[in-house]
């Protein structure tokens, strides 16, 4: 009986196995430039204008949770033109990936993704720039909209409902805050 046992436990964890394996060979398939791959497969769904008018929206809308006083303006628009650049730039990547023949080997898949990841680490950079800058301009209940508001890439994107209700309606479970 235990011999059973342990060869039915075996049997299930090399199925296991065999299984994630099979998940992590399609996952290296799915890279960035993937049909429905990384975040091009998200991009390719989503044409140029919408992704600028997104970012428009969720500018606007941080800056009415901020309720930003008058010598916070300037600081606003430098961060916002910042913000309002990268979109604008991005959008015109994904449009220019859409045109290009797609790589066909595993190195050429590499450098593109490289490429791709160059060019993303340099807009966060100049992004952290901009928001430190503005950061610094915010008293402390705004500092605390920010942080509770401000993401610019991948899906953590939304507000925390609207992650609740892409996780199947359970909103993410965080540890009470004193106030």
């Amino acid at each position: 009986m235990k011999s059973l046992i342990r060869t039915s436990i075996l049997a299930a964890f090399v199925a296991s196995l065999g299984i994630g394996s099979m998940g992590a060979m399609a996952a290296a398939q799915a890279d960035c430039d993937g049909p429905h791959g990384g975040m091009a497969g998200r991009m390719h769904r989503m044409d140029p204008a919408s992704i600028t008018e997104r970012a428009t929206q969720r500018l606007a809308q941080l800056q009415t949770a901020l309720a930003l006083k008058p010598d916070q303006t300037a600081a606003w628009e430098q961060f916002k033109g910042v913000m309002q650049e990268k979109a604008r730039k991005a959008a015109e990547h994904m449009q220019a990936m859409r045109s290009q023949e797609h790589p066909k080997t595993a190195l050429e898949r590499l450098d593109r993704m490289e490429t791709f990841g160059r060019e993303r680490m340099a807009a966060l950079q100049d992004i952290r720039k901009a928001a430190e800058s503005f950061y610094g301009r915010l008293d402390a209940a705004q500092k605390k909209t920010f942080d509770e508001q401000f993401h610019f890439f991948g899906p953590h994107a939304a507000p925390a409902a609207k992650r609740g209700e892409r996780m199947g309606g359970r909103a993410p479970v965080r540890p009470a805050t004193p106030d």
